[in-house]
């Protein structure tokens, strides 16, 4: 079954459930007396584009660097600091669009006085007595339902947000006569202000059936106008205004259509609202449920996973099954739901034409959230990734690289004015209109130049998944831009091995021979890994395209001098050019791996010794306290299953579940942040398939506690969809459909053939040709 359900209303954020359509986003309370519907929409930043870089980067560069290959740490971050800090350290940020409010009329309950969330005093009616109450995300539909019975009469109501008609639809049914009473309203609090003040310039009713709320964001020649709309239908009873309200008395069904835009696409927000909503209205809900279902469905279906577990656990509330695997208890068929949801998450919230899934998808609560909600960019918009095109979901990746194009734009006068150098460059933070420039005043994360061109990474993963020439020759003058900045970048060591820096190892500090802590470095070991796929990515594309390109040489050059991975004094795999430890040994980045996964640098077949290294760097990360925030935790599981360390694999999937996700299944970093969620679902069907070093590998990593199962629609590299059945560990059938000409090389391990040795075929696939093979 893949639904995860509630018995009681939320009674907080992260209980609510989430829906979205890639442009809207909103967390459904389920409340009984006091609907809340928080809102979303993906434009909706806190103003516009700000130039930030510091003009006095350039001319201090050379000194930086200077002072770094001496080993003056001290004079070095000082220095930086002054130079290359943003001249205002923050980016632009993402913001609620606000709340849909539902207050219900019908007699019972009590009132109480409360504090709300500003501190003020306001009187609330404790919900009356209910039963059969359960509040319900479907997967499959991408629709939740809220179904309790109240005062003698069942009510339903049904949610979902359509992606094709752009708006989010919220219906309500009396089953037993008229007694849907309620009055609708919209807010945007500013919580801020600790006054309960509302963040709007507008906020009227009209035509006795809609609400709008409008405002501007930012400054006022250089910002964001907002409009959202709602407008309440029924099929009898009244509707009428009041104030800022629309009120509704003895009605059996209702329907509430809810939507909302910015400048950002709209030269007139207010107008695209009110026809997005009476083209839509106009429909129908029978219509729009239908169009939605075709539309979201032709996603969601293109996988199919079951495990095999104990199914009565279906019957318990969400919170309840992860209450249990707390405990200790077991439930394999929450692993395949856990998976689902990351799907769900990915179409809901990154949609063609939509902008890319931020640090919380598309669902924020704040006006000032954490991080900002932004584009971090450092691995955890990457993580966001994963996924996509394993999951036959390559169109849910396509915002991703039309925001490369903006940074493109961006990062060109970041280079120049910062680095005196040709192409683009992002550090590790990105927002809504592509900023470029450092983010934050923070020495162990904000002055790292890699952002940029670890997402350019996902150009040619795209292309070998897709073969889509079209895109790889639009996409194709972006990489080679992150290709140029790094020709003139990179800097040759004492060893004359070319490297970066100034830089760091994201996020981490360090400490040298001498006793110095420091953050910012040359030549750390990630920025050497991220650059080694980038050249031979962009090697790989002039080759496909038939290209001549006058920097090849340089590329090439550059390429073969830079630093390999080495192995230091604990086994490890170094993090930075000298053998220096960690100021905090079990930090949450581990950021030296990145060569493992999502990097194809090190292997078990390939490079054994520096798998072996591998294993030590976790070993050691995780044994004083890594992996505690959810992303971290994510990142882990993908390591162990590319080890194919099948145990610790399953070890932090599960506390991934009991430590790290909240009781809606959102990920908790805390606060809720998406990219575990996502990293997560990637871990387990990495466990079941893996494609690199141009190999399938079959079931590589299955823990024994997903014994008996099957999934069905893992796509891969080579131009194939694969299917794969297993019973008691043990393979019993692969489906192949071939997607396009080619060939695969499939690697399947003697522990799931229970043959003394592996099996290795090679197999030639054509469009729409099937193959079998049967264990």
């Amino acid at each position: 079954m893949k639904k995860m359900f509630f018995d009681k209303p939320a009674s907080d954020w992260n209980e609510a459930l989430p829906i979205g359509n890639g442009f809207l986003g909103a967390m459904v309370f389920g409340q009984l007396n006091k609907e809340r519907i928080q809102l979303n929409e993906d434009s909706l930043w806190s103003g516009g584009f700000i130039n930030r870089t510091n003009p006095d980067s350039s001319a201090y560069l050379a000194q930086v660097r200077d002072l770094l290959f001496e080993g003056q740490i001290e004079k070095a971050e000082k220095l930086a600091a002054q130079s290359m800090f943003a001249k205002h350290p923050h980016m632009q940020h993402y913001q609620t669009m606000g709340d849909v409010w539902i207050d219900f009329f019908e007699d019972g309950g009590t009132e109480e006085i409360v504090k709300d969330e500003a501190g003020l005093l306001r009187v609330v009616k404790n919900d009356q007595e209910t039963g059969n109450y359960r509040r319900e995300l479907d997967l499959e539909t991408a629709t939740i339902d809220v179904s309790y019975d109240l005062g003698g009469n069942h009510y339903e109501r049904k949610v979902f947000a359509s992606h094709l008609d752009q708006l989010i639809v919220y219906k309500l049914k009396s089953e037993q006569g008229r007694k849907l009473n309620f009055e609708v309203s919209l807010t945007r609090k500013d919580l801020r202000s600790g006054r309960g003040a509302s963040y709007l310039d507008e906020l009227d009713a009209f035509d006795n059936r809609f609400i709008k709320m409008q405002g501007h964001q930012g400054a006022v020649h250089n910002g964001l106008d907002f409009s959202t709309v709602l407008k309440v239908e029924t099929v009898d009873g009244s509707v009428r205004q009041m104030g800022s309200h629309i009120i509704v008395e003895d009605a059996t069904e209702a329907c509430i259509f809810i939507t909302g835009r910015t400048s950002f696409r709209s030269r007139d927000p207010f107008k695209w609202c009110l026809e997005t909503l009476e083209n839509a209205s106009s429909k129908g809900f029978d219509k729009l449920l239908d169009d939605h279902l075709e539309d979201y469905q032709n996603y969601f279906r293109k996988m199919q996973l079951d495990f095999e577990g104990d199914a009565s656990l279906d019957n318990l509330p969400i919170n309840k099954r992860l209450d249990r695997l707390k405990k200790g208890g077991q439930d394999i068929g929450l692993i395949g739901l856990y998976a689902d949801f990351g799907r769900y998450l990915l179409i809901s919230s990154s949609r063609k034409g939509s902008l890319p899934a931020n640090l919380q998808g598309i669902w924020n609560q704040d006006f000032a959230p954490a991080w900002g909600s932004k584009y971090t960019i450092n691995i955890n918009i990457q993580m966001n990734y994963w996924l996509a095109e394993l999951a036959g979901l390559s169109d849910c990746h396509l915002p991703l690289f039309e925001h490369l194009k903006k940074m493109q734009e961006k990062g060109k006068r970041v280079a120049r004015e910062m680095y005196d150098a040709r192409g683009f460059v992002c550090h590790h933070n990105t927002d809504i209109w592509g900023d470029c420039a450092p983010q934050d005043s923070h020495m162990p994360g904000t002055i790292w130049p890699m952002g940029g061109a670890w997402l350019c990474l996902h150009i040619w993963q795209h292309y070998q998944y897709t073969k889509d020439r079209d895109f790889l020759n639009e996409y194709y003058p972006v990489i080679r831009d992150s290709v140029l900045f790094f020709i003139d970048y990179l800097v040759k060591n004492p060893s004359g091995e070319w490297v970066t820096g100034p830089s760091v190892s994201p996020e981490n500090i360090y400490m040298n021979e001498s006793g110095q802590k420091g953050s910012l470095c040359m030549g750390p070991s990630m920025d050497s890994q991220i650059l080694r796929e980038l050249f031979q990515d962009y090697l790989n594309i002039l080759e496909e395209l038939h290209v001549d390109d006058e920097i090849e040489s340089e590329v090439r050059e550059r390429l073969s001098g830079l630093p390999e991975i080495k192995i230091g004094k604990h086994g490890q795999i170094r993090e930075w050019a000298e053998d220096y430890d960690e100021l905090e040994i079990g930090h949450r980045h581990i950021s030296q791996l990145f060569a493992l996964y999502p990097g194809n640098q090190i292997s078990l077949n390939k490079t054994p010794e520096l798998a072996e290294a591998a294993k030590a760097t976790l070993k050691r990360r995780l044994q004083n306290g890594g992996g505690h925030t959810g992303w971290s935790k994510a990142w882990i599981i993908n390591f162990w299953a590319k080890l194919e360390e099948t145990e610790e694999a399953w070890k932090n999937m599960n506390e991934l579940l009991t430590d790290s996700t909240l009781d809606n299944l959102l990920d908790n970093h805390p606060p809720f942040q998406i990219d575990g969620n996502f990293g997560g679902a990637a871990s387990i069907f990495n466990f079941l398939m893996q494609n690199y070093d141009e190999t399938i590998y079959i079931l590589p990593a299955l823990p024994q506690q997903l014994a008996t199962g099957s999934v069905k629609g893992l796509h891969t590299k080579e131009g194939a969809v694969i299917d794969i059945f297993w019973e008691n560990l043990k393979l019993t059938k692969i489906n192949i459909q071939g997607t396009r000409k080619g060939n695969l090389n499939i690697h399947i391990p003697s522990s799931v053939t229970l043959d003394k040795e592996d099996i290795n075929k090679k197999i030639a696939i054509h469009e729409n040709d099937y193959h079998t093979l049967e264990f």
